[in-house]
């Protein structure tokens, strides 16, 4: 068992687990030339849901992640911790429904050809409708994300995803995660978005962040980023310990 404690304890921060927020969080400590002591339970790498895997030979993350932030301070810090090694790239994002693939952000032209006039008149009158008679005070993913795009567009593209994703239905997840993964972002936005160019959609701080097409990425996968934190809390004398859980917090005088 380790002991943090010190004459200096009341200085001293320990960040249990070393994902992206703790990683960032005991980083930003060191800025501020605070000690920091970072405790991971996995025993290999840090990262958490955003560490990268390798399986023969082939690098996967484990779950999309895309380096986008409308902060200039944020995009500072990963250019600080990467610098050539994070760059820009082209996304292309695709779902696939009844064999045929969907752009996303999506893609008037592409959408249209692809649903067809009857679907496409289903979606929008679904939408309407939605409108009419939103779901009041939505307490589910599928009642916000109905209130939001209209249930046909739900079920088209919204529910299958999610449920495979995340293993749970969509009745049982809350609207409030939905509304925090999908902040923003309605029909109308999708359609303003697929037919105005950028110049006319306000600007970047305008931009709906589901919706951006180029971002930044590690070139060797999103795990880079954390390792490279990792390496440089090291660097500093602030080694993050893997392989070590925190079974209790003991604390006194309040």
């Amino acid at each position: 068992m380790a002991d943090l404690t010190s004459p200096g304890a009341s200085k001293h921060v320990v960040v249990m687990g070393a994902g992206p927020a703790g990683l960032s969080a005991a980083y930003e400590l060191t800025r501020h030339r605070t000690p920091v002591t970072v405790v991971e339970k996995d025993p290999r790498q840090v990262g958490g849901i955003a560490r990268t895997l390798e399986f023969m030979g082939c690098r996967f993350d484990v779950g999309p992640h895309r380096f986008f932030s409308k902060s200039d301070e944020i995009e500072a810090l990963w250019t600080e911790v990467l610098g050539e090694e994070i760059r820009s790239v082209a996304r292309l994002t695709r779902i696939m429904y009844r064999g045929k693939f969907f752009d996303y952000p999506i893609k008037a032209s592409n959408a249209f050809l692809n649903l067809g006039p009857y679907e496409t008149a289903r979606c929008l009158v679904s939408y309407a409708q939605a409108r009419l008679r939103p779901v009041v005070d939505p307490k589910s993913f599928e009642d916000w994300v109905s209130n939001q795009f209209g249930h046909r567009l739900f079920e088209i593209f919204f529910k299958t995803y999610t449920e495979k994703v995340w293993g749970i239905p969509t009745t049982e997840l809350s609207a409030d995660w939905a509304g925090q993964r999908i902040r923003g972002l309605n029909l109308v936005e999708v359609i303003r978005n697929a037919l105005l160019p950028a110049a006319l959609r306000g600007g970047e701080r305008a931009i709906v962040k589901t919706l951006v097409d180029t971002f930044r990425y590690p070139r060797t996968g999103a795990g880079q980023m954390w390792q490279g934190v990792a390496s440089r809390l090291a660097a500093a004398g602030h080694p993050v310990r893997l392989g070590e859980e925190v079974v209790a917090v003991r604390h006194a005088s309040g």
